[in-house]
């Protein structure tokens, strides 16, 4: 049997024996590209797994969705409740999967075919993202009115003026005229907390110093996330030169 996955636009130009594989990924970067975190359970701190089950017919239409949440972490003792945010999070996995567009649909033996599959959706409300990605960076004094992008140039301005200040030459690398650059790296936790340093440099000597630089680093508030806290990890060079 000569079997053929459906295929979107973006793999036409590949070999049948390779539809399969850009079918799922380009599915997965359709539900990335549309998903989105309903605000109603983003603010109750809720996450589901979202089981979604839909047909791709003869015409290469998308038909027959049947999205099934299971709600992650949480128990409750009204059914109703229960229900109502299992709705939600069905509501929006079902958004996403309308807007797939039209496909060549699926053939066997060269004859268009219904097909019918099942994916799942993923909420889950992060615990830790990238600098570049949180909506808000940690804040530092003086960057106490700023935000969103000015947030994060004001934090790497003020992180900057931090270094300069209490950059302290040792003297025992002085006197053995040891000099180099030393990568430091930490994180700033959910409650706004310096933890988790790591240093790579020439020297013990220098890395004890960028550590005792970066440990007198004063956070007021943690990195925020579309109203949440959020951890974060960041890394940087200081250069010590004789």
């Amino acid at each position: 049997m000569d079997e053929v996955f459906p295929i979107f636009n973006v793999c036409k130009l590949l070999p049948d024996n390779k539809q399969e594989q850009c079918f799922t990924e380009s599915l997965q970067e359709h539900i990335e590209i549309n998903f989105l975190y309903p605000k109603s359970v983003w603010d109750l701190n809720l996450e589901a797994i979202v089981n979604v089950k839909f047909d791709i017919d003869e015409n290469g239409e998308i038909d027959n969705i049947k999205p099934n949440a299971n709600l992650v972490g949480v128990s409750f003792i009204q059914k109703r409740a229960l229900n109502n945010a299992k709705q939600v999070f069905e509501i929006a996995a079902l958004q996403i999967m309308e807007k797939l567009p039209l496909l060549t649909p699926a053939k066997i033996n060269n004859v268009p075919t219904k097909k019918t599959f099942q994916i799942s959706i993923k909420y889950q409300i992060p615990k830790e993202m990238s600098f570049v990605d949180v909506e808000n960076a940690p804040i530092l004094k003086g960057c106490e009115d700023t935000s969103g992008e000015e947030s994060k140039t004001c934090f790497k301005q003020v992180l900057a003026n931090h270094i300069s200040k209490n950059f302290k030459y040792p003297r025992r690398a002085v006197r053995n005229e040891i000099e180099g650059d030393v990568f430091i790296q930490f994180s700033i936790d959910q409650y706004g907390y310096l933890i988790d340093f790591t240093t790579i440099g020439p020297s013990r000597i220098l890395e004890d110093e960028a550590f005792r630089i970066m440990s007198l680093l004063e956070i007021s508030k943690p990195a925020t996330f579309n109203g949440k806290n959020i951890k974060i990890t960041y890394a940087l060079p200081i250069s010590f030169r004789l």
